[in-house]
């Protein structure tokens, strides 16, 4: 069983990175922030960030499989047409997966919320 993020669902480039950053819609918690920016395509795009001061190489990559894999079973919380960069936050290096699963779902829904507010939905 393949459980992969297919190549064409990940966001790669610093420019997707940066567009979703400066223009995308925002929210977080104390283990999680989401930035959230519509796509014309009709599939979701994913991307994740654990930056240097969540610790050393090991903690980042480790943070970013939970991070992977919340999203994989969650995936259906997001619409087709959305871009989405989630950035792991320093408390996630002590949560339980209780704690990032419950996490996740809240600020992708705020974040949701937030965009269809700015959109005029």
């Amino acid at each position: 069983m393949n459980c992969r993020i297919a190549r064409i669902n990940r966001l790669k480039k610093r420019k997707d990175f940066r567009r979703l950053f400066e223009e995308g819609t925002f929210a977080s918690n104390a283990f999680i922030a989401v930035h959230l920016f519509p796509n014309p395509e009709n599939r979701r795009r994913i991307g994740f960030s654990a930056g240097k001061k969540l610790g050393c190489a090991v903690i980042r990559n480790r943070c970013k499989r939970r991070l992977r894999e919340c999203y994989r079973i969650n995936q259906a919380v997001v619409p087709l047409n959305m871009d989405m960069v989630i950035v792991a936050r320093r408390a996630m290096v002590q949560a339980t997966w209780d704690k990032v699963v419950k996490a996740f779902l809240d600020v992708t829904r705020r974040s949701l919320q937030i965009a269809k507010k700015k959109r005029g939905e």
